[in-house]
């Protein structure tokens, strides 16, 4: 369960700097 939540926080913050690029 950790691993999913980590995993989505990642993306989240990959999405953010996609974003601000």
């Amino acid at each position: 369960m950790a691993q999913r939540a980590l995993a989505d926080a990642m993306e989240l913050m990959a999405n953010a700097m996609a974003q601000e690029a």
